[in-house]
């Protein structure tokens, strides 16, 4: 059975593949060639550091190490018109981020996840004619889920965490009195043989107004797929998205579920 939330506090998610081992004939020089196939629907790129590959090992740095560019290659972005989604790519790496900004959450199954096998198709397709790489071997997959509360009805603050999480518990500190208490908490659980789950809860505040509490809930789903056919892709994300579902459902209030994200029953 799959559920579906009317009114999710969702506010980012992340689906991602990386590269073992990574892209080395990959360079600076033909990341304009790839933005010639995503300009239409991205007609924004940024640079940005690389991020850490949760599966770098001494012989990928070897690679990189190797690697004749003079400038060592950044991660880019390619970013909507609306900033709703972003696509991510470094030497290692091809991620695709939605993010909530004015817009409401997509289904997973409907549209995130068609989105990404499009657009990695794109990246394939592009390895292929302009680069001369075949289809790189994905050694890891990742699936992120970040939900962000805020000030609400059920949510008040940091003490009111308890209400959302009820297994969540804040110690007394007996000379923190009439204070607001800050917590980041982590959390991992092996699933799967192929399924680690890695869950974050965070207090936080406001970026545009420092004064607002908000708590963060992130679940992130990182293992090896079976195989590198798009069927076995496809099988860990499903994987992935039903552990994270039933871990956020088992772990958060029943009563604030039903009426205020208010979920509804899709078969």
């Amino acid at each position: 059975m799959k559920i579906k939330f009317k009114n999710p506090p969702v506010n980012e998610v992340v689906i991602g593949a990386y590269f073992d081992p990574p892209l080395a004939a990959l360079r600076n020089e033909h990341i304009g060639i790839l933005w010639s196939r995503l300009k239409e629907e991205f007609p924004i790129v940024e640079q940005r550091p690389p991020i850490n590959s949760p599966i770098q090992s001494d012989h990928d740095r070897i690679v990189l190490e190797l690697s004749d560019e003079f400038v060592p290659m950044p991660r880019y972005w390619f970013v909507s018109g609306d900033e709703v989604t972003l696509i991510q790519i470094q030497k290692d790496a091809f991620l695709l981020n939605w993010r909530r900004r004015d817009s409401e959450y997509p289904s997973f199954d409907e549209n995130l996840k068609p989105s990404f096998d499009k657009f990695y198709g794109t990246f394939e397709k592009f390895l292929k004619e302009d680069v001369s790489i075949d289809p790189p071997r994905i050694g890891h997959c990742e699936l992120t889920y970040i939900d962000v509360i805020e000030v609400s009805e059920y949510w008040k603050g940091p003490l009111d965490t308890p209400a959302v999480i009820p297994s969540f518990v804040i110690p007394d500190c007996v000379s923190a009195k009439n204070t607001t208490p800050a917590f980041n908490c982590g959390y991992r659980y092996d699933v799967k043989p192929n399924l680690q789950l890695h869950l974050g809860i965070r207090s936080a505040v406001s970026v545009k107004s420092p004064d607002s509490p908000l708590l963060h809930l992130e679940f992130k789903g990182l293992g090896s797929p079976n195989g590198n056919e798009k069927t076995d892709l496809d099988a860990w994300y499903d994987q992935a998205h039903e552990v994270i579902l039933e871990q956020f459902l088992n772990m958060t209030d029943e009563t604030i579920q039903r009426e205020f994200w208010i979920p509804e029953d899709i078969g």
